[in-house]
């Protein structure tokens, strides 16, 4: 058994080791891409693994043309809003789904099952924005996309792995309804609430959908879209650099502009790592 144990770990070891290097490679080539000039990707014949003389120009050139650092500061008013208010809705619906004397509870929870797996389609979801009057307005983007469906469930695992005899015991000491959510629920789900705060800020970063539909202005857009606008017409971009007076590296500027978009993003997973594994196995063992 030992010996089978020991091929098997091996067996993971390689595999895990070959995804991991078709992951970092392809990045770690996007980030040398970002660095180097068109003279040196024409000289090495469009494949090089180190810049032999680093360079900030594609950095540089994205960025004067305004159209990057707007996108990024829309960025993070899209996510740092949209995921307060995403938690908010699926935290407190969740508690609500938790309690099995809620009134009506078994109705909402159908209902939250049903609209997880149906919905009323694009043109529905449209023709509702806009009854709302939303459309270029950036609370499109935040209002309509409140709540995931799926994560509210998740959430609702979580609290009702909290035993009930501590309710009990907080009411019997005079707490209320508002002091038992705060002080007693809410610290002991912490970490689900650590995965959902990631799962919702990726997503909300990440996404440009439904800005492309709503929002036509390009000041509001964030830079999920402007990345789009890059790599889809890299031309008409280049030639907005062209007017700051530098030279553009369509290659580069591309490589530069999803460096931008991702490494944002990439530095939240530290801060909530710590609760990441152990609170999906939390989740999953009471699911």
């Amino acid at each position: 058994m030992r010996k089978k144990k020991d091929i098997f770990d091996y067996i993971n070891l390689i595999i895990l080791s070959a995804g991991l290097f078709l992951v970092i490679v392809p990045f770690y080539y996007v980030i040398v891409k970002s660095f180097i000039t068109s003279q040196e990707w024409t000289l090495s014949g469009g494949m090089i693994w180190w810049p032999r003389k680093p360079t900030l120009e594609n950095y540089i050139g994205i960025f004067d043309t305004g159209r990057m650092l707007s996108g990024f500061i829309n960025s993070l008013f899209y996510t740092v809003v949209g995921v307060i208010y995403s938690m908010f809705l699926t935290v407190t619906l969740a508690y609500g789904l938790s309690k099995k004397d809620f009134p009506g509870r078994n109705l909402v929870q159908n209902v939250v099952v049903i609209a997880m797996f149906f919905d009323g389609g694009m043109v529905t979801f449209f023709l509702v924005v806009k009854s709302l009057g939303l459309i270029g307005s950036r609370w499109a983007e935040i209002l309509p996309l409140g709540l995931n469906l799926f994560n509210t469930i998740i959430m609702r695992s979580f609290f009702e792995s909290i035993p009930a005899e501590m309710e009990e015991a907080a009411v019997v000491d005079g707490a209320g309804p508002f002091t038992i959510f705060t002080r007693i629920h809410l610290p002991l789900v912490k970490h689900g609430m650590a995965i959902l705060l990631l799962y919702y800020a990726v997503e909300r970063w990440n996404e440009w959908f439904f800005q492309s539909l709503f929002i036509g202005d390009a000041k509001k857009w964030s830079i999920q879209l402007v990345l789009r606008q890059v790599l889809s017409q890299t031309v008409t971009f280049t030639r907005m650099i062209t007017h700051t007076g530098k030279e553009p590296f369509s290659e580069g500027i591309k490589a530069a502009a999803v460096i931008v978009s991702i490494v944002p993003i990439m530095c939240v997973f530290p801060f909530v790592q710590k609760y990441f594994a152990k609170g999906v196995m939390v989740g999953a063992i009471k699911s």
